[in-house]
């Protein structure tokens, strides 16, 4: 996987953005994905109480919220579980591809959380799943189609996404 290919981890994107910025955006673009589908009128949840309690249920979500609005206070009052980033941090430099990897580690208040230890890109990864699997439990599409159609497609998802 490349991250960062460059000789030189400052001279990303003209110096503009470090890892460490790309690593809080899309943090916060995790976390606040939540105020979008709460509150869009396209989206059209079954139950928005359920959905709500869906996403707060998702406690890689939470470590996103408290990352995002970690990055945003100097101080965070109400952390959702405690969680922030590292100071320690490790990097993999390979001259011969070019590659230069920054790594970003997860700390939880909890020593024996899943999540304390873990690598930033592991913790986007599960975030976004959990995001592909609220949306996919809660959204209710404005497409009716045909009865043919239909039923084509409800027996290919049952024969090919088990």
């Amino acid at each position: 996987m490349k991250i960062v290919h460059s000789d030189d981890e400052h001279s990303l994107l003209g110096g503009a953005l470090t890892f460490y910025d790309i690593v809080i955006f899309a943090c916060q673009s995790m976390w606040h994905l939540k105020d979008w589908i709460l509150n869009d009128p396209e989206f059209q949840p079954k139950d928005t109480k359920q959905l709500e309690a869906d996403i707060y249920a998702e406690k890689c979500l939470l470590v996103c919220g408290d990352l995002a609005n970690g990055s945003k206070h100097l101080v965070l009052k109400r952390p959702k579980v405690g969680a922030s980033l590292s100071e320690r941090q490790g990097i993999h430099y390979d001259q011969s591809q070019g590659i230069f990897q920054i790594y970003y580690y997860i700390v939880c208040a909890d020593d024996n959380d899943p999540y304390h230890g873990m690598e930033i890109r592991a913790l986007l990864a599960a975030a976004r799943q959990s995001w592909d699997t609220i949306i996919d439990t809660h959204h209710v599409s404005n497409v009716t189609l045909p009865d043919d159609l239909q039923r084509d497609l409800d027996r290919y998802i049952v024969d090919n996404w088990k």
